[in-house]
This record gives structure tokens, sequence and C-alpha cells, in this order.
């Protein structure tokens, strides 16, 4: 395993300002600049998140919206790679909570296609 500050050294090297990407950018910046090794890494980072992706869209179904967002919070404070899913879920939970605002910034943060839908839908993106 590779501490986030770890993490971070690669992606700055990769990018001095990765911190400016959403999450689908990152994920794109690792898989297109990291070295075979770096990408390992990253990799095993992500398959620890997606189990909790997967345990928190059990606790999404069940109604349970505090526990899923504790372990989204988790899962992506753990790591970079692939996070563009986990900050969906997390928008999906907040929209369910009546949070349109907080969803919609979530959705944003992933980048990807579906979750960049789901907050046009919401509303205008400028608004935040």
């Amino acid at each position: 395993m590779i501490s986030i500050k770890e993490q971070e050294k690669i992606l700055k090297r990769l990018d001095p300002d990765f911190k400016k990407l959403n999450a689908k950018e990152i994920s794109d910046l690792i898989t297109q600049k990291a070295s075979r090794d770096e990408m390992k890494i990253f990799k095993s980072m992500y398959k620890e998140s997606m189990r909790l992706a997967t345990d928190s869209e059990l606790l999404i179904q069940t109604g349970r919206f505090v526990q899923a967002t504790e372990m989204l919070e988790f899962a992506i404070s753990r790591g970079y790679f692939g996070n563009e899913y986990l900050y969906g879920l997390l928008g999906d939970v907040y929209h369910k909570r009546g949070d349109v605002k907080k969803a919609k910034e979530m959705y944003i943060k992933s980048g990807s296609i579906d979750s960049l839908k789901k907050a046009k839908k919401l509303g205008p993106i400028s608004d935040l």
C-alpha cells in the first residue's frame, strides 16, 4: 500500500496542477503517464476502493445513507485512481438525501459522462 502523500508525489510529477483535475481526469492522467510499477500501485488501491464501493451500494439500496457516505468518503481518502465511480455514488447518496447542491458538486468532481449528465439534470453547473 502507498500513502496519499506518496500518491500525490507521483501525481505532481505527472502533472503539477493535478489538484485542479476531476476524478476522471486524474484516472486518465495515471493511465496515460504513470510507469508500469506506478500503475500497479494505483490499481492495487483501486481494488480496495471498489470493494468498498460495492458495500456502499448495498447500504444505499437499504436506505443507510449515512453509513454509505462514511464508507465512500473513506474509500476516496485512500487513493486517487478510479474515484470517478465513488464520487458518482456519493452524488447519488446526497441526491437521495435531498442535498441537490452537494450532489451536483460530487457529480462534477466525478467527471464521468454519467455523473455530468446527472449534474446537468439538477440544474446549471455554473450554480456552484
